[in-house]
């Protein structure tokens, strides 16, 4: 059964992850339908890009889209739109299985696993806890290696450039490794919801 976790997210971007398996022998065609849909988002205000995960074990071909927008408000009209309709109903006859959908806002996407990418995203305060850990000593580390490059730059560009820097090498970097290295306490299950 589908699952859908989303809250009020009018104001932040929004990712959208996409679990299906494909039937076997048919994965070119799923490749094929990926491309199809990513470049009908890709005609939507907001779109901001897609990214195909192709399973590891070949056995068990679960294949996963994931798409994302600036805006829910955005991603609502491609959901609400014929033209996405009509590209899911082609899926069908290549897909089996219950399809698995997650939408994540803000800090959630910088806590996915690429292999296990519709896994619940973790309790807030742990992504805070990791976020903390990962970000102060990101930020201090791109200040020491900036600030001797633009110690001359007027303030607001300095603070702007170390910003874009320190967000980039957070999302393509330090955020994956401290997923991976905290996975054990973030996504652990807990007996009492509340303490989780």
């Amino acid at each position: 059964m589908p699952t859908d976790n989303h809250h009020d997210i009018d104001e932040d971007s929004v990712t959208i992850i996409v679990s299906r398996k494909v039937k076997a022998g048919r994965e070119k065609e799923f490749e094929e339908w990926a491309a199809g849909i990513a470049g009908e988002a890709q005609k939507f205000e907001g779109y901001l890009g897609t990214k195909n995960i192709q399973p590891s074990d070949i056995t068990n071909f679960n294949s996963v889209v994931i798409i994302k927008f600036d805006y829910y408000k955005n991603l609502k009209k491609w959901e609400d739109s014929p033209n996405r309709a009509k590209w899911i109903k082609k899926a069908a006859s290549f897909t089996e299985g219950d399809v698995q959908v997650q939408k994540l806002t803000g800090l959630e996407y910088w806590f996915t696993i690429p292999e296990t990418p519709s896994k619940a995203p973790p309790p807030r305060y742990k992504m805070a806890i990791v976020t903390f850990l990962a970000l102060f000593p990101s930020i201090n580390f791109v200040n020491l290696i900036l600030d001797p490059f633009l110690g001359n730059l007027y303030w607001l560009f300095h603070m702007a450039i170390n910003v874009l820097v320190t967000i980039t090498l957070m999302t393509y970097a330090v955020m994956p490794l401290m997923t991976r290295l905290f996975s054990p306490w973030l996504f652990r299950k807990s007996t009492n919801p509340d303490r989780n």
